[in-house]
Parts: structure tokens; sequence; C-alpha cells
């Protein structure tokens, strides 16, 4: 999705660069309008919304957890694209329920909480806001590193799905009661936008990564079942929240613990698959490098573009299909050479890209042939996984 999103930028770019300057200054008013009312969206502002934020604030003042989440998943999502990956252990679960390994998952997930946040952070109050976020954040954890400890996947999606959970269990309840806290239509319209762009592309990125993730909406369920009743009239207490979600950690974890316990017939991988990703990767990235090329001889986009292709359409899919080929096990011993080839080649490949990301950058001539040569190599590396070489790419 992220390489879609990058050519539609680079087509937007190039659409800008045939417009005349009046044409230009009218799409720019536009998408100012555009951003302005997104923001407005999500942030819950206009006379619409301020009646119920109004009687929200009444309960908690200021919003500080929402946004203090949104700084230390930052935080984590640079420390770990900066450092190595996180490790298959129980001891990360709760560290990936911040870090990110994409920037449009941080992006997404971050706006996502924001706006719950603003709603539900003074309607049940801090400390049980902060409990079904972890809480749901670390269901999601534990269940995906019982299910696959290899490929274990990190970010907030979990922890954003649980506050959806809680906040629909709430609003239903509240709309039953026909409480004062009740949300309006108003607001509804521009929390279900937001909620469907969340689902839609989590959908179309990770499939929302089964199990995972129906863990994590249960626990906002529950969450949202236990603190209902008393919502209308006040803030609810903490107590009995606490121990519903102490009690959902540990089931799933002793759930976790029995699935990685128990017995398993010894079966070997079929690495077919993802050796057909990896070629399939490599095909589609380079077709995109060569069209930003094309584009960038017109002169329809400039060299920080182009670096930006590299970096954000092509470099992710080849760590995506990497730790997918590192999460593999029981690979048989016949197929262990080309599954080593192939661990070589995207090694290669992917350094082959960072060097011309710099060079390109630099203007470096003498790193730009330094590129050519890594990307030398990595194509021998190709070849030895017997596959015909792709035309074109970095």
């Amino acid at each position: 999705m992220i390489h879609l999103l990058i050519l539609t930028v680079v087509a937007v770019a190039g659409a800008l660069y045939f417009m005349t300057p009046d044409e230009r200054t009218r799409v720019r008013g536009i998408a100012l309008v555009w951003l302005h009312d997104a923001r407005d969206a999500v942030t819950l502002q206009g006379p619409q919304c301020e009646e119920f934020l109004n009687i929200l604030r009444e309960r908690t003042r200021r919003v500080i957890i929402a946004p203090g989440l949104i700084v230390l998943s930052t935080i984590a999502t640079l420390i770990s694209w900066n450092g190595q990956a996180t490790s298959g252990d129980f001891s990360h679960v709760l560290a990936t329920t911040f870090a990110h390994t994409r920037l449009l998952d941080l992006v997404i997930n971050c706006v996502c909480l924001l706006q719950v946040g603003l709603i539900l952070e003074r309607l049940v109050g801090r400390l049980a806001f902060t409990t079904v976020y972890v809480a749901s954040g670390i269901v999601a954890g534990v269940v995906s590193f019982a299910l696959s400890p290899d490929g274990m996947h990190g970010g907030a999606s979990g922890s954003v799905l649980g506050m959806y959970g809680l906040l629909l269990i709430t609003a239903a309840w509240s709309a039953f009661r026909h409480s004062g806290v009740a949300i309006p239509l108003n607001v509804a319209k521009r929390i279900v936008p937001v909620a469907a762009v969340f689902v839609l592309y989590h959908l179309t990125t990770s499939g929302l990564e089964g199990a995972a993730k129906v863990a994590a909406l249960v626990s906002g369920l529950v969450a949202g079942t236990v603190v209902a009743r008393e919502i209308s009239e006040r803030t609810p207490p903490l107590r009995r929240l606490a121990t519903a979600m102490t009690t959902m950690v540990a089931v799933v974890m002793l759930y976790g613990l029995v699935v990685m316990h128990q017995p398993t017939t010894k079966h070997t991988t079929d690495v077919r698959p993802e050796i057909d990703r990896v070629i399939a990767v490599e095909h589609r990235t380079a077709g995109i490098y060569d069209q930003a090329v094309g584009s960038f001889r017109k002169g329809r986009i400039n060299t920080l573009a182009l670096v930006t292709v590299i970096h954000e359409a092509i470099v992710p899919e080849l760590q995506s299909v990497t730790a997918r080929l590192e999460a593999l096990r029981d690979v048989p011993a016949v197929d262990r050479p080309l599954v080593a080839a192939v661990e070589e080649f995207l090694k290669l490949r992917d350094e082959s890209w960072q060097l011309r990301a710099a060079a390109l950058l630099k203007g470096d001539i003498m790193a730009l042939r330094l590129a050519d040569k890594k990307e030398q190599d990595s194509m021998e590396a190709f070849q030895r996984m017997k596959i015909p070489r792709t035309p074109g790419g970095g």
C-alpha cells in the first residue's frame, strides 16, 4: 500500500508541474481547506461538538494521556528504526505495543488514538483509559507472539482497536440510557470515517492480524461492559476495571504459554511461496524505481522525491519480505542453500538501495558507482536463486 501512496504523490507532483500558477494556487487553496476540515474532524473542533466536549470537560478538563502515548509511540518507533528489530521474547511484548515498523502505521494509529482519546480519556478517566490501552496492546502482543514467535507484529493497532471496543460499548450504553454523555450524531459522523480509515488500512496491509486483533477488540469490549453502567453518572472507579483487565491479560498469557509448549507434529516448511514473494517484490520495486527515474529524467520530480521513493516504497518492501523469510522454521535441509542465497540477495539489495539513496542526496558520482557495484553483487546472488534477473532497478 505504501508504494501506491508514493506513486500517487509522484503523480500529483507531476500534475502540479504542468499546471499554470493560477491553477496551482487554486489547488493549494482547496488542499488547505481540506486539511483544515480534516484537522477539525479529527480533533472534534467546531460548534457541533462543543456542547458535548464541554460536558466531558466537567469530568476531566485536559486530555494528557492520549498525546503522551502518541509521543511515546513516536519515540519508540524512531528508536526501533535506528536499532535492532524487536526479538521474539515475552519481555518485548510491551515494547512492540508502541514501536511501529512503518511510518503510515504510526500516523494512522496516532490520529485515531487522538480522536478516541479526546472522548474516552475524559469519559472514563485517565487511569482507566491508560489501563485499557496498555492491556489491549499486551493482549494483542501476547497472542501474536504465541502464534508466531519469530514474526510477531509491532505497533499500536491492537491498543487502538481495544479503545474502539471500549468506545463502542460505552457509546451504545449511553445512547440506550439516554445519558447526558451519549455521543451526539454530529460527533459520531466525525468518528465513523476516521475509524473506517483505520479498519480499511489495517485490513489491506496486515489483515488486522487475525486472532491478535480480535483479542484486543474483545479486551476493549470487556472493559466497556465493566464500566458502562456507571458511565452516565460519574467517572467509573478503577478497581473493577483493573481486575477485569488483569484477568484478561492473565488468561491470554496462560493461553500463550499453552500454545507455545503444546507438542506439535514435526513438519517441514515449503519455502517456495516466500521465495516467490521475494521475486515478486524485486520485480515490483524495480518497476517502481524505473517509473520514478522516468519522471525524474523528464523533470517531473526532483532528487529528493526520487530518494523518497527508495526509502518509502522500496526499502520497506524488502524489509518486510526479509522478516517473513527470517520467520521460517523447519526448513528442509535441501532448501537451506536456496534460503541462504535469498537472504544474501535481500541483504545486498537493501544495501544497494541505501547506498543509492545516499549517493543521490549528495550528488556523489563515486558513491553511485559503489551502489552499482553493490547492485551487481546482489544480482549475482539473485542468479543463485535460479531465476531470471529483473531488468532495471536500483
